[in-house]
């Protein structure tokens, strides 16, 4: 047979040509590998061993670069630019120079095993395999000549190894094991490769015959699949868009509340000081004005970073026995002031039968009902607000009441949406930012209860509350209020650590009645190295801090205690970050507490009795 007439029956046959093709396309890769190789080989040589491999390494580069030019002829006449008649003499050639590279290698490996080095023999033994390993693969479409490829990889050194006899003889069993498998396996890809392609090919002419039956369907479907898949990604992509920019804002909003509170940290702690000096009625009542706009400013970043933590899911309740009568008495000792100061009433009640002692989050609990009398107070201009606090042994329900100006039906689910309020003109009376509401059905649904609204416009509102908060004996260890002073005092020295200056005197002053002494350090570094100094009773540690923060400090304090056997020194973190998962930071790092900044002095006064005690 002519050899015009085999290229001609090679073209014919398009899975013969579809191997090529694979092979021709892996072709440059596996000259790379070899290349890559023969030089790398000859680099680990000993110089003793350079002469023979360098000549060897000259003889692989010159068949790599006459394996390179017929490779692109292939490819030429593959595409059928160039040679297209000779096609299956250049894959004869390209199958030819697989094989004497190959030989090359085997060639090594018979002249050169017996001789090297320890560290050469074993190069060469991986470089082997590897090459081998690969050719399993990259060689899969030539089903004769990567067998041969192959062997001629492997055999050779194998046998040479068996010869050298001892444990060379052991690497030699094992490679020809290796070389069976890599013979099977390069079976088992050609099959799996040529049934591919078989495949695809069947799979071509099916498709080619339903196009040629169904062609106008098929344009009609794909027609309407484009439009349902753009306006997918469409949908997509403005649903990502959205989260982005929601997970943006909630993000900017806790920057910015945090940054806040170091400048209220000074605010709300010198007005605290001041309030302790002899001052005129008229400074008296201007500072209640600095004091009560403070608050609420705290409390208004209190609940931009409550939104931040439930947006992420990082907000947890903390479950815990408590007396309502003192959350009653709390409600009515903060609420009832700011009630009076408009000019309304504040009538808070516990229904007889309800049972005493509680489980649940009292914080919690305590700043729903707050944010509820908060916003009626807000929206009442005259009459008052009425607090029920009732329900069963497993329900706790709360009724919050106004005679304000109501709320129109259409407006009952809007008012629960964050940063979104009813009256939103620039002539509105009441002020926020539109997210208490929000957070007490955030915060009521988390409890596993609910929050809804009756009420209608000019008739005023009533908020319902219900959650199952269960009663508990009333032996059972109740709560401690956060700001109740212990009778243990205060620890008598205290480390104050934090960057800002103001920051430190404050806190140092606002300890200065409780008798305590205190040192101070700018950075976690310098708190360490205070700490080696002397003992202190108690650390109150900042967080953000230049050179070593507070987490750290923290966590070398208490590496060191193990080490010195030194008993431990409770750590506070005061500090503005007071995330849920940055508080479990702070607790991992060795710290025990954590006093949220701005610094209130009644629960610095607790803290300080919880040090004392420990």
């Amino acid at each position: 047979m002519q050899l015009g007439e085999r290229d001609d029956r090679l073209r014919s046959d398009p899975i013969r040509l579809a191997l090529l093709g694979h092979a021709h396309r892996n072709a440059l890769a596996t000259m790379a590998v070899q290349a890559a190789a023969a030089i790398g080989v000859c680099l680990v040589a000993q110089p003793v061993e350079r002469p023979f491999r360098l000549m060897w390494l000259a003889v692989v580069l010159a068949l790599l670069a006459v394996r390179l030019f017929t490779d692109r002829l292939l490819g030429a006449a593959l595409g059928g630019r160039l040679m297209a008649d000779r096609l299956l003499l250049l894959a004869r050639v390209h199958s030819l120079g697989l094989i004497l590279s190959a030989g090359l290698w085997a060639l090594l490996a018979c002249v050169r095993i017996p001789q090297d080095s320890v560290s050469a023999r074993y190069v060469l033994i991986i470089v082997l395999s590897a090459l081998a390993g690969g050719a399993v693969g990259v060689l899969s479409p030539l089903k004769w000549t990567g067998r041969i490829y192959v062997s001629l990889i492997l055999l050779p050194a194998s046998l040479t190894l068996i010869l050298n006899r001892g444990v060379d003889a052991t690497l030699g069993v094992l490679g020809v094991i290796f070389w069976i498998v890599m013979i099977v396996g390069h079976r088992n890809n050609h099959a799996l490769l040529v049934d591919a392609l078989r495949l695809r090919d069947e799979n071509r002419e099916l498709l080619a015959d339903v196009a040629r039956r169904n062609h106008a369907t098929l344009r009609l479907n794909h027609d309407l699949e484009s439009s349902v898949r753009a306006r997918t990604i469409e949908l997509e992509r403005m649903t990502e868009e959205a989260k982005v920019a929601n997970r943006a804002k909630s993000q900017f909003l806790a920057t910015v509340s945090h940054e806040m509170r170091t400048p209220l940290n000074a605010i709300l702690g010198e007005g605290q000081l001041l309030a302790r000096e002899a001052l005129t009625p008229s400074q008296r009542s201007r500072l209640q004005v600095i004091d009560t706009a403070s608050r609420a400013m705290r409390h208004l970043i209190d609940d931009v970073l409550d939104i931040s933590q439930i947006e992420a899911g990082a907000l947890r309740l903390r479950p815990k026995v408590f007396a309502l009568a003192t959350l009653v008495d709390d409600i009515q000792q903060i609420y009832r002031p700011l009630a009076e100061g408009r000019g309304l009433s504040l009538t808070v009640s516990l229904q007889p039968e309800t049972a005493p002692f509680r489980r649940g989050d009292p914080d919690r609990l305590r700043q729903i009902v707050g944010n509820l009398i908060a916003n009626a107070l807000k929206f009442t201009r005259q009459g008052g607000v009425t607090v029920k606090i009732g329900g069963d042994d497993e329900q706790l329900t709360v009724s919050v009441s106004d005679t304000g100006i109501g709320i129109d039906a259409k407006d009952h689910e809007t008012i629960f949406q964050r940063f979104v309020q009813v009256d939103s003109s620039s002539t509105r009376e009441a002020g926020g930012i539109g997210l208490g509401l929000a957070i007490c059905r955030e915060l009521s649904e988390q409890m596993g209860g609910s929050l809804k609204v009756i009420s209608a416009r000019g008739i005023g509102a009533r908020f319902d509350f219900s959650a199952p908060i269960p009663c508990v004996l009333a032996s059972a260890p109740l709560a401690v209020a956060e700001d109740a002073v212990s009778d243990d005092g205060a620890p008598g020295s205290v480390l104050v650590v934090d960057d800002n200056p103001v920051n430190r005197r404050i806190l140092a002053a606002l300890m200065e009645p409780f008798g305590v002494e205190c040192g101070f350090a700018t950075s976690g570094k310098e708190a360490v190295e205070a700490w080696r100094r002397q003992p202190w009773d108690a650390i109150f540690m900042d967080v953000h801090m230049p050179d070593m923060d507070g987490v750290e400090a923290s966590r070398t304090i208490r590496a060191e205690e193990i080490v010195a056997g030194r008993g431990r020194t409770p750590i506070v973190a005061v500090t503005a970050s007071v995330l849920t998962h940055e508080v479990e930071a702070y607790r991992q790092a060795g710290m025990d507490d954590v006093l949220p900044k701005p610094v209130d002095a009644s629960a610095l006064a607790s803290m300080l009795s919880r040090c004392a005690a420990a």
